[in-house]
């Protein structure tokens, strides 16, 4: 069965149960039906949550899927320390079997949690990554107050996430996620039901100033949204307060 679009129907279970039929051959779709860019915009990604920021922080990544995001930021800053976090076994199987690979299971590591009751102490990270996770949230909100209770004051969240096209892209968009990726999905051996899901949840996703009033209601300043793709994805980031006088850098 496949989850709900609708976050207020959804049910946690559902979505977990699907990224767990789909963790196997993850990469190679996404892969696919982004043709590749959406590794251009993880690196983008992380390039933005580590500007500005000291070497050796700790970041946590949320919703870290096969772990693509936490490995980025432990390849681009060599004494950094990475948590990423997912409530799918399968996926954390697949994303300790890629960081062990590339001999960073010294510094990155992984926990089964869910983004909306995080088992980190107040104030814990540098920086937090999510990568196309959030819409897959039933409680974004709580989720966005959640990752700005373990950042440290000054710390920096950046998201990639699907956007919602202008009215222009807007039926391109449609006919693409609607038909092509379930299309692409079948071909690369996975189930196309699984996709409809994400295309659902893509074409119902918020615009992105109510993505940035999301953030903004959850006390982070300074939101800014840069779109990725042809607006058809979006890197939005914001930094969590410093008390006067003191930098998170």
């Amino acid at each position: 069965m496949t989850p709900s679009a609708d976050t207020k129907k959804r049910d946690p279970k559902e979505v977990k149960r699907m990224f767990a039929r789909v963790a196997k051959g993850y990469d190679f779709v996404n892969h696919a039906m982004c043709f590749g860019l959406d590794i251009l915009w993880r690196s983008r990604l992380v390039k933005i949550l580590l500007q500005g920021r000291r070497a050796g922080g700790a970041y946590l990544d949320v919703a870290c899927g096969s772990g693509d995001v936490a490995v980025a930021v432990a390849e681009a800053d060599e004494k950094s320390k990475i948590c990423g976090v997912d409530f799918c076994a399968e996926m954390l199987d697949a994303a300790k079997a890629k960081a062990a690979g590339k001999n960073l299971s010294g510094r990155v590591e992984f926990a089964e949690a869910d983004c909306s009751s995080l088992p980190f102490a107040d104030e814990t990270f540098d920086g937090a990554a999510i990568s196309f996770g959030f819409r897959n949230f039933k409680d974004r909100k709580k989720c966005l107050e959640e990752i700005f209770r373990v950042l440290k004051p000054g710390g920096k969240i950046a998201m990639l996430e699907v956007a919602r096209a202008n009215k222009f892209i807007a039926p391109a968009q449609k006919f693409f996620m609607w038909h092509l990726v379930p299309a692409i999905a079948k071909i690369c051996g996975s189930d196309p039901r699984d996709y409809k899901y994400l295309a659902k949840t893509t074409l119902e996703y918020p615009s992105n100033p109510e993505v940035a009033g999301m953030f903004s209601e959850s006390g982070f300043k300074n939101v800014a949204i840069k779109p990725q793709g042809f607006g058809l994805v979006a890197i939005t980031h914001a930094v969590k307060p410093s008390p006067a006088g003191k930098s998170g850098k």
